[in-house]
């Protein structure tokens, strides 16, 4: 297993931290967010976008301090939860394809897709088996 952080870790979260970042911001907006999965704006649909918001706060903080480690037993733990994190998204995003607009939709499933590939990618890096 590689004990440092390997470039590449560290650029995913980087890459994680810019999405992160304006996915926090957007869904602080629900009145801009709601409309883009094409969802009516009403009190549940502006609770679960905060909700959401706060999500992608805590996933987004956790990326910052990501690229600011020095070692991969440093941030191991995020990288597990994150595919885990994306996985869910991955499914639900499937299932409830219809329920967004297609633009949404398409767009959060391709955004995911990459994400999930990048964290495995890194997490089969850092344990040598690539």
């Amino acid at each position: 297993m590689v004990d440092e952080l390997l470039k590449f870790t560290k650029l995913t979260f980087g890459i994680h931290f810019g999405i992160g970042l304006i996915f926090t911001i957007l869904f602080f907006i629900p009145d801009i967010t709601i409309s883009i999965f094409g969802l009516m704006l009403t009190n549940d649909t502006h609770a679960m976008s905060l909700t959401i918001g706060c999500l992608f706060a805590g996933f987004t903080a956790s990326s910052l301090f990501a690229v600011l480690a020095k070692e991969w037993k440093e941030v191991k733990i995020v990288v597990i939860s994150e595919i885990i994190w994306l996985l869910g998204n991955l499914i639900t995003g499937i299932v409830n394809f219809n329920t967004f607009s297609l633009l949404g939709a398409v767009f959060t499933l391709i955004l995911t897709i990459i994400l999930l590939i990048l964290f495995i990618l890194a997490f089969l890096q850092q344990i040598d088996k690539l």
